[in-house]
């Protein structure tokens, strides 16, 4: 690799919004995330609901029923 051309990378701490905090080796300062593996319906069997901030999930609800196949 030559160098002086390669970015530094730094151990850093990323957040999710569940609160789940991993340390990963990155070249930016910060990240911050939506959902991850401990918060994800794919990996929870859907056990956790999606934290919906803009209404989306209850206006589904809403225009299409709550029974939906």
């Amino acid at each position: 690799m030559k160098k002086g051309i390669h970015p530094e990378m730094k151990l850093i701490k990323v957040k999710c919004a569940c609160g789940a905090e991993y340390e990963i080796w990155s070249t930016r300062d910060n990240l911050r995330i939506d959902v991850c593996s401990k918060c994800h319906p794919f990996y929870t069997g859907g056990s956790m609901r999606f934290v919906d901030t803009e209404g989306r999930i209850e206006k589904f609800k809403r225009k299409y029923g709550e029974n939906i196949p």
